[in-house]
C-alpha cells in the first residue's frame, strides 16, 4: 500500500492551457518524510516490477527527481533524456505529443546491445514521453522491460502508448 495520496500533490486546473489539470509533485518533494517514503516505495515497486536492469532512463526535468535514486538502488546506470539543445552532439532523438503540444527528447548516441532498461518519469499522462523513451531505447538496441511512475492520470490512457510493457505507479488521479 502506497503512502502517497492524490491530495499530497498540488493541482492546477487549466494550466498550461485550458482543459489540462497540472499535477505538481512539489509538495511531495518539500515534505522530507513523504519524500523518503515515496522514494523507498518507488524503489520497491520498480524492483518488484522488473528485477534487475542495466539502466534507468528518465526525461528532464521531473524524471530526474527519482530516476538517479532508482538507478543507484537497482545497481544500474542512469541515462538522462534531455530536451533539444541540452546535450552536445551526437544524439538520437524522438518527437512526441503532449496533451498541450509537441516535444522532443534526446539521448547521447549509445549502443545498448540488449541492455535491460527501466523507463521512469514522475507522471504518466498521455504516454507520449514514455513512448518516446521506449522508442529511443529500442533504436539504441536496448530492451525496455518496464516503466515506473510516481503518479498517473488514468483518464488520459497513457498505458496504451506502452503496449504490453509492465507499468507501476504509486498514485492515480482520475
Amino acid at each position: 500500500m502506497t503512502t502517497l495520496r492524490p491530495e499530497d500533490f498540488a493541482t492546477t486546473p487549466d494550466w498550461p492551457k485550458p482543459g489540462i489539470l497540472f499535477c505538481d509533485i512539489g509538495p511531495v518533494m518539500r515534505n522530507a518524510e513523504l519524500l523518503a517514503k515515496t522514494t523507498a516505495e518507488l524503489i520497491g515497486a520498480s524492483r518488484e516490477l522488473v528485477g534487475e536492469v542495466d539502466y534507468v532512463v528518465a526525461p528532464e526535468a521531473r524524471g530526474f527527481l527519482f530516476g538517479p535514486a532508482l538507478a543507484v538502488a537497482l545497481s544500474a546506470g542512469f541515462i538522462p533524456a534531455r530536451k533539444p539543445d541540452k546535450l552536445p552532439p551526437a544524439t538520437s532523438s524522438a518527437e512526441y505529443q503532449l496533451e498541450y503540444g509537441v516535444e522532443q527528447l534526446h539521448i547521447h548516441d549509445h549502443e545498448l546491445d540488449g541492455a535491460r532498461v527501466l523507463i521512469h518519469d514522475d507522471l504518466l499522462a498521455t504516454g507520449g514521453t514514455a513512448g518516446a523513451l521506449v522508442e529511443l531505447m529500442v533504436r539504441a538496441g536496448a530492451e525496455p522491460v518496464g516503466a515506473s511512475f510516481v503518479s498517473e492520470i488514468t483518464a488520459l490512457g497513457g498505458r496504451k502508448a506502452l503496449g504490453e510493457l509492465p507499468v507501476t505507479t504509486l498514485v492515480a488521479f482520475a
